[in-house]
């Protein structure tokens, strides 16, 4: 072993993914299952109509299994594709809506729009359970989890409120420079397509087009594959609170639906929250990319980096939370460390101790932390990621790693990590972590500078020589440091962004209201008293809704 630290795998590095014990996490039978939601029929809303898709169904299959048939999932409803015409339907009630900033919500005051705004929150918050049921059923989050995902929404699109109407009292006033007077608002860009993905498909789906629509867009929205249904009881509410048209709720492959909306050069504005390689081959059939405004969050490998003087177990529990939230699968989790060698053995024991703690097993059951993964595909991902690691030098270092049953699977720590594997630099998104031991504390923030991403990193000690160099070091490759805590999002009035691949754009609720919108001045020179005179009226009578209320 390198760098004189002796670590032993516990299980032999040997891998189990037949794992019985993980088996009986799972139902006997289908009588076992605690009550299925009723099953959910995809909709789509489509010039304010709640309609289905005209293509042909396909199963909405639960990451649940049972032990006597564990090849079946749990079906919880039918899911179709929204075709291409579906879609150009769609855009063409969205411009019809919008109608060149001529349309009944554009135009509507901003005060107008916010009460909308409250009472189609009050709604959605009415329906958080069965909206918390189905993000637990369709992409496996824990109950509770499930639940916070709801209400995080519901408080975000109190924060948007709150500073969309903030932004409109800082913008009722008359500003004077150099001979000119001027009101300044903030106006829409136009049609907005917003897309979510599978991890938080409701919240940052939310955090897209709330902001573009409290502006005045209008909105399409284009639900994921995997958590589609949770947005499906939502659309009766966004057909009763807002103009017909306004918004557009779709479901469908993102590069065929979103691919084909883009390509229309009709499109003002695209919020995408995915990979960066669907990113490109999304915006590669824009006709206009000049003028097409696009807010991109993606990939992540944000790192946790330990100082010869962190205190181990503030660590240990910042990293546990970081990297067992939904399994792993955000891009704020913790996905590589960085420890010291001086205190690599402590610290890796400790924490391979308390992720043996954590209770995997099915979300309903309120002991639970692991639960399992909703895409087919991950757990042979998390498999090959563990191999390779093994046959170049790393060990399983927890107890319970290297297990899995079906979509299962329990989170492996592997130490030491070097360059040559592929959970080196590859996104794991998932039940897996990596340990890089090192001795220079050029080596972390070499890694860090050269990675393809830059979210987030936590550091983890108090030597302010040192923790001055990693901030001085790493404030140019990332868009967040924290100290002495886990990788985060909000609050929500904080910016949220990052550099590389990982971001594009600000999204939190202040920045995303002035990324949808465009700062237009009506201007006037103040030694012409007839000109000023006309702004002043304006301002002051019933014959301009853009200016208002200055003073």
């Amino acid at each position: 072993m390198t760098l004189g630290i002796d670590l032993v795998s516990p299980v032999g590095d040997k891998l189990d993914w037949e794992c019985q014990e993980l088996k009986a996490k799972f139902p006997r039978t289908k009588e076992d299952i605690p009550k299925v939601p009723k099953p959910q029929e995809c909709l789509l809303l489509i010039d304010g109509e709640v309609v289905k898709s005209s293509q042909k169904p396909t199963n909405v299959q639960s990451p649940f299994v049972t032990q006597d048939h564990p090849d079946e999932h749990i079906v919880i409803g039918r899911f179709e594709m929204a075709s291409e015409q579906q879609a150009m339907q769609a855009l063409e009630a969205a411009e019809r809506a919008y109608m060149y900033g001529r349309g009944v919500w554009a135009k509507m005051s901003m005060d107008e729009r916010c009460k909308r705004m409250e009472s189609f929150a009050a709604d959605l918050e009415r329906k958080t359970d069965d909206i918390a049921e189905l993000l637990m059923w369709e992409i496996g989050k824990t109950a509770k989890d499930a639940r916070s995902e709801v209400t995080r929404t519901v408080t975000y699109i109190r924060t948007a409120i709150n500073e969309a109407k903030a932004l409109v009292e800082s913008e009722s006033r008359w500003q004077e420079e150099k001979g000119i007077v001027c009101q300044i608002r903030h106006l829409p860009v136009g049609v907005v397509l917003a897309s979510s993905p599978f991890n938080y498909p409701l919240n940052e789906a939310y955090t897209t087009f709330i902001p573009a629509l409290l502006m005045g867009n209008s909105v399409i929205v284009r639900a994921p594959r995997n958590g589609a249904t949770p947005h499906f009881p939502t659309l009766e509410l966004f057909a009763k609170h807002f103009p017909r048209g306004t918004i557009q709720v779709l479901t469908g492959s993102g590069r065929e639906i979103m691919g084909a909306l883009v390509g229309t050069g009709r499109i003002d504005a695209v919020a995408f929250i995915g990979t960066a390689s669907s990113a490109k081959g999304l915006l590669k059939g824009a006709p206009n990319p000049h003028r097409l405004r696009v807010m991109y969050e993606g990939e992540a490998k944000d790192a946790a980096i330990l100082l010869p003087d962190a205190d181990v177990s503030v660590a240990v529990d910042s990293c546990v939370s970081g990297m067992t939230s939904f399994n792993g699968q955000r891009c704020t989790a913790i996905k590589m460390i960085w420890v010291h060698q001086s205190q690599a053995e402590a610290f890796i024991s400790q924490l391979a101790n308390k992720i043996d703690s954590l209770v995997p097993g099915m979300p309903w059951d309120e002991s639970v932390k692991i639960t399992p993964l909703c895409e087919d595909t991950k757990p042979g991902y998390i498999r090959e990621l563990i191999t390779d690691a093994l046959a170049k030098g790393a060990h399983i270092v927890n107890r319970t790693g290297g297990r899995c049953y079906r979509t299962l699977c329990t989170l492996s720590i592997l130490a030491p990590v070097n360059k040559h594997m592929k959970v080196w630099s590859e996104e794991q998104f998932g039940p897996v972590t990596p340990v890089a031991i090192y001795s220079d504390l050029q080596e972390p923030i070499d890694w860090v500078s050269q990675s393809e991403y830059g979210l987030q990193c936590a550091l983890f000690g108090y030597d302010e020589a040192l923790l001055g160099r990693l901030v001085d070091a790493l404030a140019y490759h990332v868009g967040r440091i924290n100290i002495n805590a886990p990788d985060q999002r909000g609050p929500d009035v904080f910016p949220f962004t990052g550099r590389g691949n990982s971001a594009l754009g600000i999204l939190n609720a202040t920045e995303a209201l002035n990324f949808f919108s465009v700062p237009t001045m009506v201007a006037a020179k103040t030694d012409d008293e007839r000109s000023v005179g006309a702004l002043k009226a304006l301002n002051g009578g019933d014959k301009c809704s853009v200016l208002f209320g200055a003073n």
